[in-house]
């Protein structure tokens, strides 16, 4: 009796021994998983067999499911990339039946190391007598992944959302109904597509209403804009051109509600399991973001316009237009409407009138009134600082806002990827497009006839007022260490994340290898130009222009 005792005993004692040299847990310490060493690694194989098809696709952390690329069995965990500490949590599988074993203890290296140079850290799931080989990939941005019965071509399609937070893990990830489609005009030719975004949720009545959510730190909607950024090499035009533009010119006083501009942040995405790289989330510049008045209400009613085309049809023309839609020559009546007839398009109207107004004394005399003066100058500034070289004749927002009864014209520019010095050229095989730097712009006016006009013909000290707009901007957010902070500081997140890397690899025919050394000196170079022209030299910069 006491030798089966003691055998009973010797036979816990040497399982439990297996247990901790096999599997060595980690049941302390920043995220808690098993671990196997790379020799243990080898007798798993010889013990099971591997999987004829992968039954592993869901890896929680703290209960929440992980974004998954099921090409490489690689799960994504989105960290925050400026703090050295791991997170806390705990890596499970979702299944009781599946036990997950790590080659590694990663924990014990530099995250934010592992984060930049995008390790992935190889585990392994069992499953009965079968393996599979996983990868656990830590990224520094926010994930957000589309899931439906669609390809990414698709135009329009439905489906569900997925998000998770980077910075965060406290309500950090969450679920939407999702209504999408392929937006932009050229941008849509390319592989690599960009989407209009509508959430929508169940009520407790069953409903399909709209699902607002604050993602990332954006306004809380549930509408959002996913720019594709397949064009840009630097992956930072749109964003740096956004903050900038943010920085003095998106706010008009006499609307403190009403933003004339967007907000960016960048995230990774997915698409049916598969990574799909490195777009930016935007919030679209609709009614909301512009705080127009309602269809129907007693105040008078706000328009907003988008120039999607440069114009094709002459403004004398255009005014004498019988049939009204939602597109007209080049412009794009924004917002939900139950009619649209020529009240809808009458302030466009009054504005293309002005621009080509031939007489001098009569456009400085209707400018005021008819335009936000100051606003249409802070953009043509932005244009000259930006090289906005897209923006002249498209990409560009006139807003019709009301104030104590009369309407005024403002503006948003918008789209921002062809700035910095990059242009379109006429593409070669299948592409019609190529973009590339185009140096001579950098020493080249950027015409916007609206603004040249009331520069040339200064209206309400125009002039005056770049100068000293200029001086401002020069000691503030334009300045060289500003801007060469604001370059470095994209940079870091794009490419310290690791997700600049990634998008290369998952679109190796993209624009990419920007040489940022070389943005930096060539945007410090376009400030010292117009340091030149616009103190003093006004006259000489207007007798400049690019066509």
């Amino acid at each position: 009796m006491k030798k089966r005792v003691a055998l009973f005993l010797n036979c816990i004692l040497l399982t439990g021994s297996l247990a901790y040299f096999f599997l060595k847990p980690i049941l302390s310490g920043p995220i808690r998983y098993q671990v196997l060493s790379t020799q243990e690694a080898a007798s798993l194989k010889e013990t099971y067999q591997e999987a004829r098809e992968p039954f592993f696709t869901e890896l929680h952390f703290s209960g929440e499911k992980l974004p998954f690329d099921r090409s490489t069995s690689t799960f994504y965990l989105p960290l925050d990339m400026n703090t050295a500490s791991w997170e806390t949590g705990e890596l499970s599988a979702a299944s009781g039946e599946v036990r997950l074993l790590f080659e590694e203890d990663f924990t014990g290296e530099s995250k934010q190391d592992a984060i930049r140079e995008g390790r992935s850290f190889r585990f392994y799931a069992l499953l009965g007598e079968e393996y599979q080989e996983c990868y656990l990939t830590a990224t520094g941005l926010p994930i957000l992944a589309i899931e439906t019965e669609e390809t990414p071509e698709t135009g329009t399609f439905g489906g569900m959302f997925y998000y998770w937070e980077a910075e965060s893990k406290r309500n950090w990830t969450g679920a939407s109904i999702l209504e999408a489609h392929i937006r932009g005009n050229t941008s849509r030719t390319y592989p690599k597509k960009g989407y209009k975004l509508t959430l929508k949720t169940q009520n407790k009545e069953g409903e399909i209403v709209p699902d607002k959510k604050p993602l990332f730190g954006l306004r809380s909607d549930d509408e959002w804009i996913l720019n594709a950024m397949y064009s840009d090499a630097s992956k930072i035009r749109d964003k740096l051109s956004a903050d900038l533009w943010n920085s003095f010119g998106s706010k008009r006083p006499e609307f403190p509600d009403a933003k004339f501009g967007t907000d960016l942040v960048y995230v990774e995405v997915f698409f049916n399991q598969e990574y799909w790289g490195v777009y930016g989330l935007m919030e679209p510049v609709d009614s909301k973001q512009l705080d127009l008045t309602k269809e129907g209400e007693t105040s008078p009613t706000e328009y907003s316009y988008k120039s999607v085309t440069p114009q094709d049809i002459p403004t004398e023309e255009l005014i004498l237009t019988e049939a009204f839609e939602k597109e007209l020559a080049g412009y794009e009546l924004k917002g939900s409407r139950s009619t649209i007839d020529r009240t809808s398009w009458e302030p466009l109207f009054s504005y293309l009138e002005l621009r080509d107004l031939a007489d001098n004394e009569t456009f400085s005399e209707k400018a005021p009134v008819l335009l936000d003066t100051d606003g249409a100058v802070n953009v043509w500034i932005y244009l000259q600082a930006v090289l906005g070289i897209d923006n002249r004749g498209k990409n560009m927002y006139y807003v019709a806002k009301s104030n104590h009864h009369s309407s005024r014209i403002y503006f948003a520019p918008w789209d921002m990827d062809l700035t910095w010095g990059d242009s379109l050229r006429e593409g070669t095989g299948e592409a019609l497009w190529d973009v590339g730097l185009f140096p001579n712009l950098y020493s080249e006016r950027i015409n916007w006839p609206i603004g040249d006009r009331l520069v040339e013909l200064d209206v309400e000290d125009a002039r005056e007022y770049i100068r000293e707009k200029w001086r401002f901007l020069r000691e503030s957010s334009f300045s060289d260490e500003s801007l060469t902070q604001s370059v470095d500081s994209l940079v870091h997140e794009i490419r310290d994340s690791g997700a600049l890397v990634r998008d290369r690899e998952r679109w190796p025919d993209s624009n990419s290898g920007a040489d940022y050394e070389l943005f930096k000196r060539m945007a410090l170079y376009r400030m010292n130009i117009l340091d030149y022209y616009f103190d003093g030299n006004l006259e000489a910069y207007m007798g400049l222009g690019f066509e």
